[in-house]
């Protein structure tokens, strides 16, 4: 089975797909739809499909006797390059050089899409109906923000319908995680923080730059920054998702280090023995903030009257909005800026390791790479899943393909690609996992 699935992907890279208004050139999403269409046609002319803007919602009718449906959700869309000079292979050329398919979207996500639809292809040519409605849905704008998945999920919440589990991007087959796990591992995306966007206001009289008064505007934010970068305002605590993943671990180690995981996912307040075992122990305990962007002066020689500094605090479920703003104004205060939250999310609830869509992807996992921890986990970014929330109790954010850790690197970076085999082998576990369906 998937004898092609190389030459598949290639295409796919080969049509670029870049969204946002600037890259109107190299955002071919009606050439990519027509290839998807081509490329898989069995699946596409057995399914049915609601248009939603530039994005594509499909469903494969079910017998209605196998419970309520499901929903595989994606992205066709990919990020910019930013200077393809530096790229061993031209990003968009698709090239298959040493085993590899080569070129921007073979991570994230067109070699996930690629072993999904191949998956649906090879079992509906063999006859296979599912036992329940399965539905697909194909972002246009996930690396923009999502707008039109808005509306997707619109349309699925009029319906009605609520899905037993909605399986999404995340976490991949991976090495080395963390450090703690020492070869390959599948990486369970059982939920995802929260991102709020804080704007930061310093307001003063301005002035020349050769008499500059005390506690300027740019000073104030400065004093500002150093004060949260360097203080643990936010709450100290791990997630029961993030407890889950540290045990997970020690399932799959031994001796000493099984004992310090252990020992890790229980800390309650100092977390002495995560900080020991874990170089990302910060990144887990809790919300995170990073200062991302600062604008004010217009000359050498002025003072500016006005200052402001951007933030992004990505935010666990152990913490809401409404406790990190007053956390974030109290110290403002101090330096006399205004604090406005202009835009963001929650973290959403973390999904059910029992849950059946969870164990039928285990299973499947189990299957096609025998003896491969799996370990979940909650995601620093966002995904398109966050949309369908709603619908369901059970997000897994998981492809089941195998990235190298230079390749994984790659992802939103520079020389992006995929082994061939990789894209057949998660194939061939999205074909297990719909046999179960």
């Amino acid at each position: 089975m998937f004898e092609n699935i190389g030459e598949k992907l290639s295409a796919m890279i080969s049509i670029p797909t870049v969204s946002g208004k600037e890259n109107k050139n190299n955002y071919q999403i009606k050439e990519y739809k027509e290839y998807l269409r081509t490329a898989f046609s069995t699946f596409f002319e057995s399914a049915e499909i609601i248009p939603v803007g530039e994005a594509l919602l499909m469903k494969l009718k079910g017998s209605s006797m196998g419970g309520r449906p499901i929903l595989f959700t994606g992205h066709m869309d990919v990020v910019p390059v930013s200077d393809s000079s530096v790229w061993k292979y031209p990003p968009f050329s698709g090239i298959i050089v040493d085993g590899r398919v080569w070129g921007r979207g073979t991570q994230d996500m067109k070699g996930p899409q690629c072993a999904l639809l191949s998956a649906f292809d090879e079992l509906i040519q063999g006859g296979w109906k599912p036992n329940r409605d399965i539905w697909i849905y194909l972002s246009c704008d996930e690396e923009i923000g999502g707008d039109t998945t808005i509306q997707a999920a619109a349309i699925l919440k009029k319906k009605g319908i609520q899905f037993e589990t909605v399986f999404d991007e995340g976490g991949t087959i991976c090495e080395d995680f963390m450090g703690l796990i020492k070869g390959k591992a599948a990486m369970f995306g059982i939920a995802e923080k929260g991102s709020l966007e804080y704007r930061f206001t310093a307001l003063s009289e301005g002035g020349h730059s050769a008499n500059p008064p005390s506690n300027s505007s740019i000073i104030r934010l400065a004093d500002f920054m150093h004060e949260v970068e360097y203080s643990s305002i936010f709450k100290q605590e791990l997630s029961a998702g993030n407890r889950d993943m540290l045990r997970s671990m020690a399932d799959y180690s031994s001796g000493e280090m099984h004992k310090k995981l252990m020992q890790a996912a229980n800390e309650q307040n100092n977390f002495k023995v995560l900080y020991e075992i874990c170089g990302e122990a910060k990144t887990l305990l809790g919300a995170t903030i990073a200062f991302t962007m600062i604008e004010g002066g217009t000359s050498f020689n002025v003072m500016p009257k006005k200052a402001v500094l951007t933030a992004n605090v990505r935010v666990p479920s152990t913490e809401s909005d409404t406790a990190i703003t007053e956390k974030l104004n109290k110290i403002a205060s101090k330096y006399n800026l205004n604090c406005e939250m202009v835009g963001g999310r929650n973290a959403v609830p973390e999904s059910d390791r029992n849950s059946i869509g969870y164990l039928n992807m285990r299973e499947s996992v189990n299957e096609i790479y025998p003896g491969l921890p799996i370990i979940p986990f909650v995601l620093g970014g966002g995904t398109d899943s966050r949309h369908f929330q709603e619908l369901t109790d059970n997000v897994l954010r998981f492809s089941p393909m195998y990235a190298a850790p230079e390749q994984g690197r790659g992802v939103h970076a520079d020389n992006e690609s995929a082994d061939i085999q990789a894209v057949a082998d998660a194939a061939a576990c999205y074909y297990s996992l719909l046999k179960k369906y």
